[in-house]
């Protein structure tokens, strides 16, 4: 554990149970780097954790973004 405060932090993998593959919680990084279980139930012990599946991050003004994804900013122009 830090010394820095925990101010904001995000779930970043699932917790199942190994058993029956039930979500029993979250495990979350806090902004200093802690990590710290969320149980729906309190804690067990035999679980296993899994993360999260994420989209890959897109910009729409992006030009690697495929085209028919883009926005159109022609209007822009004329602000």
């Amino acid at each position: 554990m830090t010394r820095i405060p925990r101010l904001t932090g995000e779930p970043i993998m699932h917790i199942l149970c190994k058993k029956t593959g039930k979500l029993v919680g979250y495990l979350y990084q806090w902004n200093n780097c802690d990590l710290q279980p969320a149980w729906f139930d309190g804690a067990m012990a035999d679980v296993r954790y899994e993360p999260f599946i994420q989209a890959p991050k897109q910009n729409p003004v992006d030009p690697t973004t495929p085209r028919s994804r883009q926005q159109d900013l022609t209007h822009l122009e004329k602000a």
